[in-house]
């Protein structure tokens, strides 16, 4: 990624997770955040306890609000990392000082090799190409422990919400004419369990695990893989 391109996404990241200014966008911030700490919260822990022993260093790649560390920082050693500083900033505010903060571009983490045992994102693949995503994965694999693990919640394009804001999309910009946009744009959902290997064979990890299903009411791809 240029800086260019890095400091146009931390702007856009930065007003993303800024206060929002319309009503829609306030009633898709409170229906995400009950969506995350009922649903997908308690998904991520089932992984994160499967694969991960009590007290391992993990790092949140993509934090957000980290809305849905919170079972799990009280028990893994949680480093948060985010390119945009307002959302450090409602990490800090949601968790103190329980987790390291990193205000940094996942392309780039400033750590030395071999500094975790995992890396866990929700919702931040869809946002890159397919090669970005492989420098992504090789940067993950570079600061991971031999051995390490990374849990991704990757949306797939069929998956229940994706086709619910594709279509709230549609409403307020096709026909409403409102020029709303409620998340940044996913150039790159899931589009098969092929899919997902090839690009993780391609950066140096197994799949180990993947599950699609009810549990988060269809709307990711749980993907483990594996170092290699």
């Amino acid at each position: 990624m240029t800086k260019t391109k890095r400091i146009k996404e931390q702007k856009e990241w930065d007003s993303y997770w800024k206060k929002e200014k319309t009503k829609s966008q306030a009633a898709y911030r409170v229906i995400a955040k009950l969506y995350r700490q009922l649903i997908i919260r308690k998904v991520l822990n089932t992984f994160i306890e499967k694969n991960f022993r009590k007290g391992a260093s993990l790092l949140h790649a993509g934090a957000g609000t980290g809305q849905v560390d919170e079972d799990i920082i009280n028990s893994y050693k949680i480093t948060a990392l985010d390119l945009s500083k307002e959302a450090i900033k409602l990490y800090k505010l949601t968790h103190g000082e329980k987790a390291k903060l990193i205000q940094a571009s996942i392309f780039n983490v400033p750590v030395a090799p071999a500094t975790f045992d995992g890396i866990y994102n929700l919702g931040v693949m869809e946002h890159f190409t397919k090669e970005e995503n492989i420098k992504i994965l090789k940067e993950f694999r570079r600061i991971l422990k031999t051995n390490g693990k990374i849990v991704l919640f990757w949306p797939p394009k069929f998956g229940l919400t994706v086709m619910f804001l594709n279509s709230l999309h549609f409403i307020f910009n096709n026909i409403l004419r409102k020029n709303i946009r409620l998340h940044p744009e996913e150039i790159s959902l899931a589009r098969s369990k092929k899919h997902v290997e090839e690009i993780l064979d391609a950066s140096g990890f197994k799949l180990i695990e993947f599950y699609f299903g009810p549990a988060d009411l269809f709307t990711h791809y749980v993907i483990v893989a594996k170092k290699l």
